[in-house]
């Protein structure tokens, strides 16, 4: 008989880094549905399938490295929008109060012209 120390639970296996770790989450589970997991691995470059063999379970710091990331596009993307309306209402040159940049100065810009960027 082996030592249970030893032994390799796939329960306890993390789906994206593939440590071993006590504290997981199971990806179907209310937990999981709740921090919205399915959602932000989306955003990884790899499938999940509910019924392949591989493990179900994300470990916390994965969690907490997901949250970081899909936080990060969220705001990427937030951004890009903001500046491609921003650019939508500059026919003239000038920024119109309807802009949704209009009034944001950044004092290291100021002035400059934008061949000097």
């Amino acid at each position: 008989m082996g030592s249970y120390a030893k032994a390799i639970m796939t329960g306890f296996i993390c789906r994206l880094c593939s440590e071993q770790k006590k504290k997981v989450i199971h990806l179907y589970s209310g937990k999981a549905k709740k921090l919205a997991l399915m959602k932000k691995i989306k955003l990884l470059p790899i499938t999940i399938d509910k019924y392949d063999n591989l493990p179900k379970t994300v470990c916390e710091q994965c969690i907490e490295r997901l949250e970081i990331q899909y936080n990060l596009v969220l705001k990427i993307k937030k951004s890009n929008a903001i500046q491609r309306s921003h650019r939508l209402f500059h026919s003239n040159g000038r920024c119109p109060v309807e802009c949704p940049l209009h009034g944001i100065h950044d004092s290291n810009w100021a002035g400059l012209d934008t061949d000097e960027l």
